[in-house]
């Protein structure tokens, strides 16, 4: 289900890297200490890399396909764009209200990967400039930047799986995203989870030996 802080209807190729023991492919996921900030945005970038990866590969005709996000594939991509620029309006001082009536004419265009390409580089950008502790308008008042941020990495992260899930394509996501979201959302998700943005949430009844993947699916209502 998408996140409730968004409710509106050149790329950066460095890959995000994460030490070789957090990435255990066929294990759970083991609580870290440490925790990104904004101003780390190579999580935000490698997020977005790993979104726009997904979206090149759509089939031209899967796009009025349904996915696990109770939309269509196009309609998803246009919500993951509107998502980047709502964010990075609002981290840029644009009230709420306006950002939303901003960005009501549709999105994509003509070229929906060049959209993603796009929105994705400007929120990055809004997020390196912001404080960490920045307020930002969320539906129920003020988010700190810093919060705001593992909303989107999750939108980027998640409804790229969505995307695959619902072409038909290979579901796996690129291992070192999988375990820096992991270990950056892990610490915050009952409070993440008590936005009831996630559909059923976490469903407790995954093996011991479920991959790192499958754990951060499930915790966001996802079934693979």
């Amino acid at each position: 289900m998408p996140s409730t802080l968004i409710d509106v209807p050149s790329k950066q190729t460095r890959p995000y890297t994460v030490p070789e023991k957090d990435i255990h492919d066929d294990a759970p996921f083991r609580s870290r200490s440490t925790t990104a900030t904004v101003r780390e945005v190579e999580l935000i970038l490698a997020a977005s890399a790993e979104f726009e990866r997904v979206v090149r590969q759509l089939p031209v005709d899967s796009w009025d396909l349904p996915t696990p996000s109770q939309m269509s594939v196009r309609d998803l991509v246009e919500h993951v764009v509107v998502g980047n620029r709502f964010t990075a309006l609002l981290l840029a001082g644009v009230g709420r209200e306006q950002a939303r009536n901003m960005l009501t004419d549709d999105q994509l265009g003509d070229d929906p990967v060049a959209a993603v390409a796009e929105s994705s580089r400007h929120q990055a950008e809004a997020f390196a400039a912001a404080p960490p502790e920045q307020p930002v308008p969320g539906p129920n008042g003020d988010v700190p930047a810093e919060a705001f941020l593992r909303f989107r990495l999750v939108d980027l992260v998640v409804h790229a799986w969505d995307l695959l899930r619902a072409a038909g394509l290979d579901e796996t996501l690129d291992p070192p995203v999988v375990a820096g979201l992991s270990r950056v959302v892990e610490p915050h998700l009952d409070d993440m989870l008590a936005f009831d943005a996630y559909g059923e949430g976490p469903s407790d009844t995954l093996p011991p030996d479920a991959s790192q993947q499958a754990r951060l699916l499930d915790w966001f209502g996802r079934r693979p």
